[in-house]
């Protein structure tokens, strides 16, 4: 009888400890595993990563000496930037923008819809395997076919299948083909959206280089509709609008 007494003590205090983490869980209004909400970058940046850049092979050191930035260390004026001929902007490059982006789940995917330039970015979560002919087909040479997987909270994504166009990051740093982008993408709290990233790519860089972005929540914010303009089709207003972003 007495042992009987003492299980169902046991069991009883164990009931309340279970109740009490799950109204914790409850109560803190958010899951690690929900990503969904819109999120703007937290502060401005030209680049992915804080750390100096590996050292460039006679490839990419080629390109990236021909390429003129508008952000940046060497930013100037008469940019050369991909982005200024409305070409879209590729990963992680686009993560680097001030302009805000939306997560959504749906089923198998995670769909990341940027405001700039109206991007979405497809991030199948259905465990498929990533395409062995993804360079042949040519469909995902802009922003990638990224994968995603979870590892416990974490959200693991690689993305690959880029056309060598884009570049790294707003301060001009080019990549090639061969480029795969990793990210560890976690929600640490109900308002902060933390990516660390993890650059490969063996034809511009001798070795991987890492990087994090960190990124608020906007509760009450929607995606606005965002076009870009090229120089033929922009009006004198917008001219001006783009002198104004400069300065």
């Amino acid at each position: 009888m007495r042992l009987s007494i003492q299980v169902l003590i046991g069991t009883l205090i164990m009931g309340m400890l279970a109740a009490s983490g799950a109204r914790a869980q409850t109560d803190q209004g958010w899951s690690p595993r929900d990503l969904s909400g819109v999120w703007l970058l937290d502060g401005g940046t030209a680049t992915f990563s804080a750390e100096p850049p590996p050292p460039m092979t006679d490839w990419a050191a080629e390109r990236f000496a021909a390429n003129r930035p508008s952000v940046g260390p060497n930013a100037v004026l008469d940019a050369n930037d991909p982005t200024l001929v409305c070409l879209p902007p590729g990963i992680p490059y686009v993560l680097t923008i001030p302009t805000p982006f939306e997560l959504i789940h749906v089923d198998g995917q995670l769909l990341q819809v940027f405001e700039y330039d109206h991007s979405l970015r497809r991030i199948y979560t259905d465990g498929r395997a990533r395409p062995d002919d993804l360079h042949l087909t040519g469909m995902h040479q802009w922003m990638g076919y990224s994968i995603g997987r979870w590892d416990g909270d974490t959200l693991v994504i690689e993305t690959s299948g880029f056309n060598d166009q884009t570049w790294l990051d707003r301060s001009g740093r080019p990549h090639s083909e061969e480029l795969l982008v990793t990210e560890r993408l976690r929600r640490v709290d109900g308002e902060t959206l933390v990516d660390d990233v993890t650059i490969h790519d063996p034809k511009a860089y001798t070795e991987s280089w890492h990087g994090r972005l960190v990124f608020k929540l906007e509760k009450d914010w929607e995606i606005f509709e965002h076009i870009c303009v090229g120089e033929d089709n922009g009006s004198a207003e917008y001219s001006e609008y783009k002198e104004r972003a400069w300065e």
